[in-house]
């Protein structure tokens, strides 16, 4: 991912923060980023000011807090930036999936060639990952998300969550040039 210094500095704060996060942990090994700028993408989910659901946004959405108008302008520019095909995958409530209550399942990747930012919305959600880390041995990673936070996690690593029920969280989907 080869980014322009001078880009990076001209861009939002919060589209300089996941670009530098990125710049990090790409295709390298699952990160958390606590954002010190918010994203007017994914705002507080009780603002009435332009927020609603997004229709179409894939199976279980539950889209509050989600501005679609930004998020579209977001997945633009840091495509721009990153040089990743960016798109907006689904937006989750955690506790509102068939088999809630039971042990949550682990989920990979579609083809394992995208990777994925994780924008917390609203409540909290412990996630936890598994995959191969850059030494080739197995790998573990777990965290808990809080509302503004980012988690990247890798193209071919398995994750799952173990959500409060209501918690809702975007799920970005990133790929490269050739995915």
């Amino acid at each position: 991912m080869d980014m322009p210094d001078e880009a990076c500095e001209q861009e939002a704060p919060h589209l300089r923060e996941i670009v530098l996060f990125l710049s990090v942990h790409l295709d390298r090994a699952p990160g958390v980023l606590w954002p010190e700028y918010d994203n007017p993408a994914f705002g507080d989910p009780d603002d009435a000011d332009g927020a609603f659901g997004v229709e179409g946004a894939g199976a279980g959405s539950a889209g509050g807090g989600v501005r679609p108008a930004q998020v579209d302008r977001f997945t633009t520019e840091l495509a721009s930036l990153t040089g990743l095909s960016v798109r907006l995958d689904r937006v989750e409530t955690a506790g509102s999936g068939p088999g809630v209550g039971v042990d949550a399942v682990w989920t990979g990747q579609p083809g394992g060639r995208e990777h994925l930012l994780i924008h917390q919305i609203a409540g909290a959600v412990t996630w936890q990952l598994t995959g191969t880390g850059e030494s080739g041995r197995p790998e573990s990673f777990q965290c808990r998300l809080l509302p503004g936070e980012v988690l990247y996690v890798p193209a071919r690593w398995s994750r799952r969550c173990v959500g409060a029920p209501q918690a809702r969280y975007a799920v970005i989907s990133l790929c490269g040039a050739g995915g």
